[in-house]
């Protein structure tokens, strides 16, 4: 039995706080900046802006004489008074893109770069060093989605805390909690079920997600579990996802690399290198491209961006995923390398349920005046090539195996002559049809698919903040609005930060 997403929401935070609303935008450009770092100097906490440069923030009175801390890898960092925000009108900050020296350029060339899998390989063998070997924990704003055609649908978000064994653990033990959750109804709702199907073939009698070219496991319908589970930085030795495998021993031997380009996060330098994927690997129907960010004093690993497409005609590509991650120095954590955000997408179909023009069976009985003889009736004229061909049945009457005598197409009429009689046994039977179809060419029982992409977001908001729990459960593998929510006491800090603008974004 599937489950479908019930379509009357809790609302479990108040709808009527009005947030600061902002908007982060290329200086040069004046182009949206995607996943931009909000963060309060004061109160160590953070959000991020969208991939359309949204954001907003709870006007806390605490707040008044905090900082906002703007910064973005290839920005220069920006910052802002908590108490010149506007409650008025969207808050439209612009981000100046960090341009290297070209003497700066020179010192690095007469340095003699090291080339790009060295870099790599040397910020994976550090990977132990640069991110937290202890326990941490960290409070998140998280949120799934799909959207079709520009349309957002069925956003559902949460405040969720990890508690996070290091990275000596793999991420399989790490715990979570469930602060808050709801199920947003500014958005349309449709009845989609959270699970995936990992047939290589669709059933089009069964509702779950089918991801074309792919398999996903679907973690038992919990979105949560599958985004962190493509978080490769976090899982580096355990695999996370194609072709990235297990990072720590996959990723080299997976691609090619293009030389290092110096990029800056404010005046952090760091070095950019692109990817591909191996052609042995991907065949020729796939194209995947990425790339890594490393700085190269400490060789920590910054961002990874991942993409996979796959070819429909000729040139053209549909992206099949595409993920980015992002980890920062954190002073919460002895200045270690912390998770900021991930991103995740994929593309999906479901069936559509609506379809009422599929070829399909109306009517089956015994031929009364014959008595081996099976009749189905069609809603539309059967081909009678695809019918006529006595290998596509498979019959069982009882448990005995019937044979196919001969067969007859009239229209819409299909009589199956058996070489044997089975009286008695005639409640008993069963067919089963392979590839049959009608003068149109319709499969039977082929409904239409509906294409989606699905989105699963994480944004942290603050690390190791102290919660006194009145109530407390970990997240089983179940999706997260049939999960248990464990409260906390004290004011409420942690905010759902959907921006008011993707509402109308196309």
């Amino acid at each position: 039995m599937c489950l479908i997403w019930n379509a009357n929401p809790e609302l479990l935070f108040s709808q009527s706080i009005n947030y600061f609303d902002g908007k982060v935008i290329n200086s040069i450009t004046f182009k949206p900046v995607p996943f931009a770092t909000i963060w309060l100097k004061n109160s160590q906490l953070g959000v991020f802006a969208n991939a359309e440069g949204d954001f907003k923030v709870i006007p806390n009175p605490e707040f008044q004489d905090d900082s906002l801390i703007i910064t973005c890898i290839g920005y220069k960092e920006y910052v802002l008074s908590f108490k010149n925000l506007s409650d008025k009108e969207v808050n439209r900050i612009k981000l100046t893109p960090a341009i290297y020296d070209i003497d700066e350029v020179e010192v690095m060339a007469y340095r003699k770069m090291p080339g790009s899998v060295t870099i790599i390989r040397r910020a994976i063998r550090n990977i132990r060093k640069n991110y937290p070997d202890k326990p941490f924990n960290f409070i998140s704003y998280y949120r799934d989605y799909q959207k079709r055609e520009g349309d957002y649908i069925n956003l559902n978000e949460a405040i969720v805390q990890t508690l996070d064994n290091g990275f000596k653990s793999k991420s399989a033990s790490n715990k979570y909690r469930l602060l808050d959750f709801r199920k947003n109804i500014d958005f349309p709702r449709m009845r989609i079920s959270p699970y995936y199907d990992t047939i290589v073939s669709p059933d089009y009698n069964n509702p779950n997600k089918i991801i074309p070219n792919a398999k996903l496991g679907d973690q038992y319908g919990n979105e949560l579990f599958i985004l962190m589970v493509h978080d490769a930085i976090r899982n580096y030795k355990t695999r996370s996802f194609s072709f990235i495998n297990t990072f720590s021993k996959d990723f080299l031997i997976n691609h090619d690399f293009s030389k290092p380009t110096p990029v800056y996060n404010n005046n952090l330098l760091l070095y950019k290198i692109d990817f591909k994927t191996k052609s042995r690997i991907t065949g020729d129907s796939l194209i995947v491209s990425g790339a890594i960010y490393i700085q190269p004093k400490d060789y920590s690993i910054h961002k990874l961006e991942y993409s996979c497409s796959y070819l429909v005609k000729g040139k053209e590509k549909k992206e099949m995923y595409n993920i980015d991650t992002e980890y920062g120095c954190n002073n919460s954590v002895d200045s270690l390398m912390c998770l900021k955000y991930i991103s995740f997408n994929n593309i999906f179909n479901v069936v559509d349920t609506t379809d009422n023009t599929y070829f399909r069976i109306l009517d089956s009985y015994w031929d009364p005046s014959e008595k081996s003889t099976l009749i189905f009736r069609f809603n539309n004229k059967i081909d009678p090539v695809s019918a006529g061909d006595k290998n596509i049945y498979e019959i069982m009457v009882g448990d005995k195996i019937a044979i196919v005598k001969n067969i007859e197409v009239r229209e819409t009429r299909l009589r199956i002559r058996l070489k044997d009689s089975y009286q008695g046994l005639k409640d008993q039977c069963k067919v089963n049809f392979r590839n049959i179809k009608d003068i149109n060419g319709k499969i039977l029982n082929k409904r239409r698919l509906l294409e989606f992409y699905q989105y699963r977001e994480l944004f942290v908001q603050a690390y190791n903040k102290s919660l006194t729990l009145t109530d407390s459960c970990y997240l089983q593998y179940l999706p997260l609005e049939q999960n248990c929510r464990s409260k906390y006491a004290g004011d409420n800090k942690y905010w759902m930060n959907t921006p008011e603008n993707i509402k109308s974004d196309k």
